[in-house]
């Protein structure tokens, strides 16, 4: 039976070291990319809540 989840999952998940257009790329690099998505996305987020938070606030009191 694991070899059916792997394999359901191999066709699920993009294989490590390949962009999405099939260039390979190393595992480094790919590695570096997807943590460099991931802070990008954190970045956006906080922006956004600060952005909430500072909703019917003026800098003047």
């Amino acid at each position: 039976m694991s070899r059916l989840k792997n394999f359901a999952r191999s066709l699920s998940e993009p294989r490590a070291g390949f962009s999405a257009d099939g260039r390979a790329l190393g595992l480094g690099l790919s590695t570096a990319l997807n943590e460099q998505r991931k802070d990008a996305e954190a970045v956006a987020a906080v922006a956004q809540t600060l952005r909430k938070d500072a909703e019917g606030h003026t800098i003047h009191g």
